[in-house]
């Protein structure tokens, strides 16, 4: 196991770099942490390499400097519509004749699992079990030595696009960095917010990033549907921006420092000065004003939310809770606007258990990069069977995929 990991998340509007390690306690120490306004991206996808290679580099390069640790090698999130997913089953006969489940039978079992057809020039980087069947028996997690004859195994596959895998590595190279692994976004997130218990009681993550939506939803401890949707807070700015005939920058300070999700929540008749904008005279709108433009995007965002949940068909069952993430649920009163459009109980969550530079990563935003670093961690700092580089022994491909899925 490596002392120390590094992982980047390249965000739409913030490209952030965290070094982490993990203590005896099984607390994350926050060694170093970097972050650069994002350029060159595009509802998650890169659409010019060199800026973003530059972002990158700022990134790692403030790390560097805060960690005093020379980063040669980095996991890196993916998300947008470049990432796809699908729920699939495989089902083998056990093979040896004691009828004991070994291996090998695990390898075949998710073979078949995995033998769905992929959208064009995708590439599958997570098999995410669900559960094991054996026989007559549902539920189990790792059948491995058990009896049996008919062994099944429901996971959830994620695939992406292999261009836009490229693209992050050649980022990432043109930066002197070596890309270690892969994950998904909303896993990562997953990871950052919640137990083993939260998780086989049902859970959904949504986190609101700035330009797009992920979304997972957990169902008796495994991965049931996961799915992103290309809006996010920065369309909540642009709003701002356009209704108010102010600058990106300035509409952003106002969201942040002035937004509500709720206009009920806001006085009808307090005023605020916006940022100057080279005018002669200071400008001062209602609140209000501002919280109605930023309510409406963030009810769309939410019933978009909500079309998917109803897509997984697993709403309708559904008892547990939902956990909103990312810079957007910051907001004032999103959890019971949120509550409103879903119909279901929500709440945001600050990341726990950190030492070293807490303070810096406990909100919201960093839940991607905190739980990349608990998700690579976990895997034993390896690469996880389901990377393009798939490891060739076929224990070692077993190992890591029961590993990915506790």
């Amino acid at each position: 196991m490596k002392e120390h990991y590094s992982v980047i998340d390249i965000g739409s509007c913030v490209c952030r770099v965290v070094v982490g390690r993990f203590l005896s306690d099984g607390k994350l120490d926050i060694l170093g942490i970097g972050s650069s306004p994002s350029q060159g991206l595009k509802a998650g996808t890169i659409v010019n390499i060199e800026s973003v290679a530059q972002c990158i580099a700022e990134s790692i390069q403030e790390a560097e400097l805060m960690s005093g640790i020379n980063i040669k090698e980095i996991t890196a999130n993916i998300s947008g519509l470049a990432v796809d997913s699908h729920n699939s089953n495989g089902v083998v006969a056990v093979s040896n004749k004691e009828s004991t489940v070994s291996h090998s039978d695990i390898m075949r079992v998710m073979e078949a699992a995995q033998n769905i057809q992929l959208q064009n020039d995708h590439n599958i980087i997570h098999v995410l079990s669900r559960d094991f069947s054996l026989d007559n028996h549902q539920g189990i997690r790792d059948p491995i030595g058990m009896t049996g004859i008919r062994l099944e195994a429901q996971v959830h596959i994620v695939s992406a696009r292999n261009t836009a895998l490229s693209n992050i590595e050649k980022a990432l190279a043109m930066s002197g960095i070596r890309l270690e692994s892969y994950i998904m976004s909303s896993l990562a997130c997953a990871d950052a917010l919640l137990c083993t218990e939260e998780k086989d009681l049902g859970m959904i993550v949504v986190d609101i990033g700035g330009g797009v939506t992920d979304i997972i939803f957990y169902v008796d401890g495994g991965v049931c549907y996961s799915t992103v949707i290309p809006i996010g807070g920065m369309h909540i700015t642009q709003d701002i921006s356009m209704g108010l005939k102010i600058p990106i920058e300035s509409a952003e300070f106002v969201k942040k420092n002035y937004g509500s999700s709720k206009a009920s929540l806001v006085d009808p008749t307090e005023r605020i000065e916006l940022p100057n904008t080279n005018q002669r005279s200071s400008r001062f709108v209602l609140r209000q004003q501002i919280t109605e433009i930023i309510e409406a995007r963030v009810r769309e965002i939410l019933e978009m939310v909500d079309e998917e949940l109803l897509r997984s068909k697993y709403k309708s069952t559904f008892n547990g809770n939902l956990i909103l993430s990312g810079g957007t649920a910051l907001l004032d009163g999103i959890d019971d606007l949120a509550e409103e459009v879903l119909g279901i109980n929500v709440s945001s969550r600050y990341i726990q258990n950190i030492t070293g530079f807490a303070e810096n990563v406990q909100t919201p935003e960093f839940a991607t990069a905190i739980g990349s670093l608990h998700y690579i961690n976990r895997m034993g700092g390896q690469k996880t069977d389901s990377q393009r580089a798939q490891p060739k022994r076929l224990l070692k491909r077993i190992t890591n995929w029961l590993v990915e899925n506790v």
